[in-house]
């Protein structure tokens, strides 16, 4: 369902496209949708069709696409196409499984608009199957819908392209967060960092969102920190520079699932600092980073790397080892099984 625009960094659209171009393709027929000019990769490969969506009446286009009898339909999404899909008699669904893949707790809905709580608690509990990015998600889903969660399905990296440099030179530590930039995900705790620790450089980047980003600036300002930057919204491939230049990664987000920015970030060879809230598999405490309670536990693992660079060393070198088990080769087959799965069990 996600757009596989090439301009796209929306998680899902990566994900999406990285799961796409590996699926077997003497087993599989993808569609996949785009906006705007799809990701180069999926062109000219037979077992991929390509949808551009129209200007204009998409839900009712996309409505007609979803009836069209596909074996499955992943990654729904809260929209109104989904929630009239999901309305439709079996007779006129057919065989077509609709797959909701839960990748955060439902806590992560904050403050939604009328439309979208609208749309979540009309599509969330009328699908036919669950997957689930973590068993914590998963458990999320049980406790919250009465709904089970048939196959756990992580996301990945591509190991061959987030790739550590070939040393870290840095005089000064600099500490990276990547995500949107709103209060949920916690930027704001990189002024306390910054203000903690002068000695290091704090990069934030990502696309602000309600004007978060400006609040940041003016907090900024009013501190009088000259070791903040933000960097706002980069592609793909310029943040995977920031990684390598930066030597610790910090997501102070307590709503995740398996946070993506915390697999590029490991297979760049950072270590990586997350509350431990959410339990996510992608950092290992105390080896490939630090899983924290607390915003003071949080910033005591901060100093202490900040001021070891061995440390950083040693957990960055584990981070990356541990990213092989991530590598979209091995994840997308765990994909490709749960479709085969999902398909062979019967509609009721």
């Amino acid at each position: 369902m996600p757009s596989v625009d090439a301009s796209s960094v929306n998680a899902q659209s990566l994900n999406v496209r990285e799961i796409a171009i590996r699926l077997d393709p003497d087993r599989f027929r993808c569609t996949l949708l785009h906006e705007q000019a799809p990701d180069p990769r999926l062109l000219d490969r037979p077992a991929i069709r390509l949808q551009a969506l129209p200007a204009r009446g998409q839900t009712l286009w996309i409505l007609r696409e979803m009836a069209a009898g596909y074996d499955i339909i992943s990654y729904m999404d809260y929209s109104p196409a989904s929630y009239l899909f999901l309305r439709l008699p079996r007779y006129l669904r057919g065989r077509t499984k609709a797959v909701l893949h839960a990748e955060a707790p439902s806590a992560q809905l904050v403050n939604p608009s009328k439309t979208l709580r609208f749309l979540y608690e009309g599509v969330l509990p009328r699908c036919d199957v669950y997957t689930g990015i973590t068993p914590f998600v998963a458990q999320d889903v049980r406790s919250n819908t009465g709904k089970e969660v048939s196959h756990i399905l992580p996301v990945g990296v591509d190991t061959s392209l987030f790739t550590p440099p070939s040393a870290r030179t840095n005089s000064s530590p600099v500490v990276l967060f990547a995500g949107t930039v709103i209060e949920r995900k916690g930027p704001q705790f990189m002024l306390e960092a910054a203000a903690l620790f002068p000695n290091a450089i704090f990069r934030i980047v990502g696309a602000g969102r309600d004007g978060f980003d400006d609040t940041l600036r003016q907090d900024i300002s009013q501190l009088g920190l000259k070791n903040v930057t933000l960097d706002g919204p980069k592609t793909q491939s310029q943040l995977l520079e920031i990684m390598r230049q930066s030597d610790i990664f910090l997501l102070p987000s307590r709503l995740e699932g398996i946070p993506k920015v915390t697999l590029e970030a490991a297979a760049t060879g950072l270590p990586c600092i997350v509350f431990r809230d959410y339990e996510s598999p992608s950092v290992v405490d105390g080896v490939t980073g630090f899983q924290v309670g607390t915003t003071g536990e949080m910033m005591q693992a901060l100093g202490r790397l900040t001021a070891d660079r061995s440390l950083r060393e040693r957990m960055g070198t584990a981070a990356r080892k541990h990213m092989e088990e991530f590598d979209w080769d091995v994840v997308s087959r765990q994909w490709q099984s749960a479709f085969l799965e999902i398909v062979a069990v019967r509609v009721r």
